[in-house]
């Protein structure tokens, strides 16, 4: 009897070894089975990830071909604009849109007042020396010539604004001023070399200077008693005429040029 119970034994004590193995076993093949399933989803993302890395390159190659042409298109515009301030910087552009204003004006079928009066003063029936001078400023395409014996720092940089574009477009800026020591000792002007070197423009020293004229594009004109000085622009009465008439202009330009000759 104790031989069938030791064999019984030892079939169950087997049994429940190879119950243990193949629960063993099954848990193998399940964690075996999450894994292949784990790789599969890994090599999936692998996949989405090489695509989307694949259209970033392809993206980033599209951007640096679009960033060389736009410094293409950079490195030509400068060279254009180059190009551009020569011509307007040379005589024969000048007298072109000379002959084009003269053209314009006397082709024009309606007629359009020649002349404004201006004037620093606090009525309110008054045009403003300074507002007519901005706007002939910002509108300005090519030249602008100031005539003006004494200018403070202060209203320069009151009326400076529109320039550094100018300057960019190419165009032209001459100050004519009288630059004595002895009235920038006074305060009654400053020296403003410096600043009009800066933006490209070139002063033009006159002695006995005492014209005052705002010039633009040789087709319109201030012409009056106002320094471009505080007193000029907001103190003093001063008054003067806006002119755009043909001929007028035309004895203004000869003007400014000889000064420019003297």
């Amino acid at each position: 009897m104790l031989d069938g119970l030791d064999g019984s034994l030892i079939w169950l004590a087997f049994l429940a070894l190879a119950i243990v193995s193949l629960s063993v076993i099954q848990l193998q093949i399940g964690r075996s089975r999450h894994m292949q399933k784990n790789c599969r989803q890994m090599q999936s993302d692998v996949q989405t990830l090489q695509s989307r890395l694949r259209d970033r390159e392809n993206s980033l190659d599209q951007m640096q071909r679009a960033y060389n042409q736009l410094l293409k298109w950079k490195d030509r515009s400068f060279e254009l604009e180059a190009e551009l301030k020569k011509v307007k910087q040379q005589q024969d552009y000048v007298s072109a849109q000379r002959l084009q204003f003269l053209e314009d004006s006397f082709g024009s079928g309606t007629r359009k007042p020649s002349a404004q009066f201006l004037a620093t003063f606090s009525p309110a029936s008054r045009h403003s020396f300074e507002d007519r001078l901005r706007r002939m400023l910002e509108a300005a395409e090519f030249e602008i010539i100031i005539v003006s014996p004494w200018i403070k720092r202060t209203t320069w940089d009151r009326i400076r604004g529109p320039l550094p574009r100018f300057i960019r477009k190419g165009g032209r800026l001459s100050v004519f001023m009288r630059g004595c020591e002895s009235d920038y000792r006074l305060g009654m002007s400053d020296d403003l070399h410096e600043d009009v070197a800066s933006l490209g423009g070139e002063i033009t020293l006159v002695a006995h200077l005492h014209a005052k004229i705002y010039l633009v594009d040789r087709r319109e004109a201030i012409v009056g008693s106002a320094n471009l000085t505080k007193g000029g622009i907001e103190d003093n009465y001063e008054a003067g005429l806006w002119i755009c008439d043909p001929a007028a202009i035309k004895e203004i330009c000869s003007f400014v040029d000889d000064l420019r000759d003297l």
